[in-house]
């Protein structure tokens, strides 16, 4: 989660400003904040809600993918390698010197968030594991801004088998 956390926060705080619509050569853009649907998870055959119809691209470790957008900024999407419990998860938070720590159990995973300040500002974290069909998925961002944290952890519970 460390290496995973850290990469998250310097490509998030690299490219996630970055996180615009282009321009597709037709005077429209890739993906328009108006997208209708669910947002497709190709490698991973599934799919979730998210605000803005983010772009998705690989992921940066593992298989999954990256979502990138306005209402979400970066979030990553992935197989867990080794399924975690909650209980592991807030012990691994604890480096962090978390603050407004909060776990949520879900039928077939759970939530956690928190926050801290850091050299950069104030930092939002979310990990997310669901259990579907089988495979453990984990849904993280670290990011700077508490609405897309909030964003994140919605788009994250309406992660399911694509249709």
């Amino acid at each position: 989660m460390i290496r995973a956390s850290l990469l998250l926060i310097a490509f998030t705080f690299t490219v996630g400003p970055a996180c615009k619509s282009k321009d597709d050569g037709k005077g429209g853009s890739a993906k328009t904040a108006e997208s209708k649907g669910p947002t497709k998870l190709p490698k991973l055959g599934l799919e979730l809600d998210a605000p803005g119809g983010p772009e998705v691209g690989d992921a940066i470790m593992g298989e999954g993918h990256m979502l990138q957008g306005s209402g979400i900024g970066a979030m990553s999407i992935e197989v867990a390698e080794k399924p975690q419990t909650l209980d592991e998860a807030k012990a691994d938070a604890d480096m962090y010197t978390p603050k407004n720590l909060k776990a949520e159990p879900l039928p077939d995973g759970w939530v956690l968030t928190f926050d801290n300040t850091g050299s950069m500002g104030k930092n939002f974290f979310v990990e997310v594991r669901r259990d579907i069909g089988g495979k453990t998925y984990k849904c993280t961002t670290t990011g700077s801004e508490a609405s897309q944290a909030a964003a994140v952890v919605a788009a994250c519970k309406t992660l399911r088998k694509g249709a």
